[in-house]
């Protein structure tokens, strides 16, 4: 049996350096504020949401919730959008992804203020993710990175295997691990299973971010792996569970996520981490 890497201990770390950092600034008069931008319910959407609401109010931070339903009109959305820039009390946004099918991602994402984005989702941040400038990362694929240094898991010169390409995490991921020297190797969809094991085969991490159950097998695991769990879906059951068949893997590699309760606990502790970050930022306490 593997190891387990359970979120827990990571996020209570962040987290107990966060309510330090928090109690100073309401002494300082400066009261964090989080707005949550929803559209429709989707389990994984709601999941987030609640689990942000509760960390937040574990914190002290203050939430102002914006939800519309999943018909709504997009010109409502970049209006949700423009309230949350306007809102001075407002520090950060966390808005959450995808928007039905209908709707322009990229001019909605693109309307958030930069300083308000802690998620990373404008192409702003992303640039300068992606040119390594700093700022705000997409809060999972910096999770994942939180797990591995706390475990104290080996990453330079190490090949790790991403699985998926999307901005939200596959994308980024890929350059935070590179800027910590390992040599990545992408996969998607048009990744054939022939492929996809010839891949594994070389990798000593994997991540999968793919949004879809049983993406990564006991086929494709091996002795010695260590594999982060992303997804986030609902099992025939109704159960949450990943993109692993983590009861097959598990019983192969030298460390895996579960999920619930691995990547996804450490993503929300990353998102407060960040709007904390933005708040210093914008009262001139720390230079970006």
């Amino acid at each position: 049996m593997s190891k387990i890497l359970y979120g827990k201990e990571v996020a209570a770390l962040i987290e107990k350096e966060l309510k330090d950092e928090i109690d100073e600034l309401q002494n300082m008069g400066i009261f964090p504020t989080l707005a949550i931008l929803r559209v429709g319910g989707t389990p994984g959407d709601i999941a987030y949401e609640k689990a942000a609401i509760k960390k937040a109010d574990f914190l002290s931070v203050a939430v102002k919730k914006f939800t519309l339903p999943e018909d709504t009109t997009e010109e409502e959305v970049i209006s949700a959008v423009d309230n949350i820039n306007k809102d001075c009390t407002i520090h950060g946004a966390l808005i959450l992804r995808p928007f039905p099918k209908f709707m322009n991602d990229e001019r909605i994402r693109n309307h958030l203020d930069r300083e308000k984005d802690v998620d990373a989702i404008t192409d702003e941040a992303l640039a300068r993710v992606f040119s390594g400038k700093g700022g705000n990362y997409p809060c999972t694929a910096r999770a994942c990175m939180e797990i591995l240094k706390y475990n104290h898991i080996p990453i330079a010169g190490k090949v790790v295997l991403v699985i998926g390409r999307s901005l939200v995490i596959g994308k980024p991921m890929s350059m935070l691990l590179q800027k910590e020297n390992a040599t990545v190797i992408m996969a998607h969809s048009r990744t054939s299973m022939e492929q996809m094991i010839n891949l594994s085969a070389l990798a000593d991490i994997v991540v999968v971010a793919t949004g879809k159950q049983d993406t990564f097998t006991s086929e494709l695991a091996h002795e010695g792996q260590t594999v982060l769990d992303v997804g986030m879906n609902r099992g025939s059951d109704g159960k949450l569970v990943g993109d692993v068949d983590f009861d097959g893997v598990s019983e192969l590699v030298e460390a895996i996520t579960p999920v619930p309760g691995g990547v996804g606990s450490v993503t929300t502790a990353v998102l407060f981490k960040q709007l904390i970050e933005s708040v210093r930022r914008i009262a001139g306490l720390d230079e970006d």
